[in-house]
């Protein structure tokens, strides 16, 4: 009876094992799969970078046309391109030319836009020169035109180099990771446990400058995209043509940056 006894007697050292697993398990997965999944992040931001020099180079080339800049920069992150496959995000290697031409032909691929939202793959957006630079509205204007390429003004000296920024808005895959990372990003509610003590004044959520709630609508079907971006400027080496479709320049600079001149 002694001995039953005895061995049903628990230590308050195993309760306090447990309660002690119990708190910290949760911050080591995490811990894990962020490192892993911030370690997948940094490589579309590398990614993203050469996206970036790959759409400004057909932007030069191709006469700043819109279509050409957007192909080539998701052509460069199309590896890095995933879908929702049913329980989780799937990420189709491409090792292979006809791994790419296979994911190439996907229907969203071959729109830029996620199949859960109005949301592109990838945005390429025109920093500069803008249609102010160009007084008089006209039709087409040589690249090399010493009129334009020369300047004692900076700025105006500025207006036949072309300069992109791209937006590629990553799907994140790990579990669990992608949640807290998305939440944080943008300031959102994280569990107490997670962010260790709860700030005061902290808004619910803040949403995306551009693509504002999309991307919140976007995790409410269990999707976290994030966006990441890359700026490059490269000198023209093809006329702009001011008013062809698709080859428009806007009236105003509509890049995210995260300082301000003034």
């Amino acid at each position: 009876m002694l001995a039953q006894l005895g061995s049903d007697t628990r230590s308050p050292e195993s309760g306090q094992a447990a309660i002690e697993s119990a708190i910290t398990l949760p911050l080591f997965v995490f811990l894990i799969l962020g490192i892993l999944q911030l370690s997948l992040m940094h490589q579309a931001r590398l990614l993203t970078k050469y996206a970036a020099y790959k759409a400004v180079r057909a932007g030069a080339l191709h006469n700043a046309s819109m279509q050409k800049m957007e192909r080539a920069a998701l052509a460069v992150l199309l590896p890095l391109v995933s879908r929702d496959m049913g329980g989780g995000e799937h990420i189709k290697p491409t090792h292979a030319a006809s791994d790419f031409q296979a994911k190439w032909r996907w229907a969203q691929v071959l729109g830029n836009r996620m199949e859960e939202a109005d949301l592109p793959y990838v945005q390429v957006t025109v920093c500069g020169p803008l249609r102010g630079n160009f007084p008089g509205n006209p039709r087409e204007v040589n690249f090399d035109a010493p009129a334009y390429a020369t300047s004692e003004d900076w700025e105006q000296g500025q207006r036949t180099k072309l300069r992109l920024q791209v937006t590629f808005n990553y799907r994140m895959p790990i579990p669990f990771a992608n949640w807290i990372i998305f939440n944080a990003a943008r300031n959102r509610e994280v569990p107490w446990l997670m962010r260790l003590g709860k700030a005061q004044g902290r808004k619910r959520s803040s949403p995306d400058a551009r693509g504002g709630d999309l991307y919140l609508a976007l995790a409410e079907k269990g999707v976290y995209a994030h966006p990441i971006r890359a700026t490059y400027t490269m000198r023209m080496q093809s006329n702009f043509l001011l008013q062809k479709p698709g080859h428009e320049l806007p009236e105003r600079n509509q890049c995210i940056f995260p300082f301000r001149y003034d």
